[in-house]
């Protein structure tokens, strides 16, 4: 593994066991997730599902519940070890893995449904890895992937944060902020997409890897924005859902 991915996981590795799932939210917004995850992936060829940087494994779960058989990669094992709790705690057999989302362990048309999600943005080859995803998806096979416009300019915000962390005595939302700093800082010039994705730029992306039928979700229409139950609707980051079939 290269110096980039190493520190990206070691970050998703600390990272881990504050990342939390859609429920921590609100039930409101994993029923929502779980809806447009069912409802995206509709019409594929069968039920063999990868969910593809799982985290702390959602929608994997989503997709477990739907009566996928489903295996969930992510190069963090500490995120995997926290999947693998969650499942268990759903009652649901799930196959977690380690695994680089650029280059996958598994054979050309193999599965039926990709999800991906919050994950485009820290990828140093976003193209590669859509073609990966495109050569196990089989004929028909669909994928569904999310992401957001995050504006991580963390960078140019450091005296702030370095004040804020004395001023709170090290709370959790300050140290996370100033550990991203230290990690991703010296990366950002080698991630394409280190600010965050553009609904406009994923269309493009998936396009370019001959992906067909590319359809953005219309996410005007959901209830609650995932991303801004906590702070007020003009401050939550843009978000898109994007579905497509191979």
């Amino acid at each position: 593994m290269n110096k980039i991915k190493t520190s990206i996981k070691n970050y998703w590795n600390w990272r881990s066991s504050s990342y939390g799932v859609d429920a921590d939210k609100s039930a409101a917004i994993a029923n929502q997730w779980q809806s447009i995850v069912h409802q995206l992936i509709n019409g594929a060829p069968g039920k063999r599902a990868l969910d593809i940087g799982t985290g702390t494994g959602q929608l994997a779960v989503y997709l477990a519940r739907a009566g996928y058989e489903v295996t969930a990669i992510d190069i963090s094992e500490a995120m995997i070890a926290e999947a693998r709790r969650y499942a268990a705690d759903q009652q649901l057999q799930i196959d977690f893995q380690t695994g680089d989302a650029e280059s996958l362990d598994f054979a050309d048309q193999s599965v039926d449904v990709i999800v991906s999600r919050n994950l485009l943005w820290t990828l140093p080859r976003p193209y590669q890895a859509l073609m990966e995803w495109r050569r196990v998806l089989k004929p028909g096979g669909r994928l569904m992937l999310s992401d957001g416009l995050w504006m991580n300019t963390t960078w140019k915000r450091v005296p702030r944060l370095v004040f804020k962390l004395a001023k709170d005595m090290g709370r959790n939302g300050s140290r996370i902020s100033l550990r991203f700093f230290y990690t991703y800082a010296s990366l950002q010039k080698r991630l394409p997409f280190y600010e965050g994705v553009s609904l406009e730029s994923a269309l493009a992306l998936m396009q370019a890897a001959r992906f067909e039928a590319v359809t953005p979700y219309d996410t005007s229409q959901l209830r609650i924005h995932p991303y801004g139950a906590s702070v007020p609707k003009r401050a939550a980051p843009p978000f898109f859902i994007a579905s497509a079939i191979r």
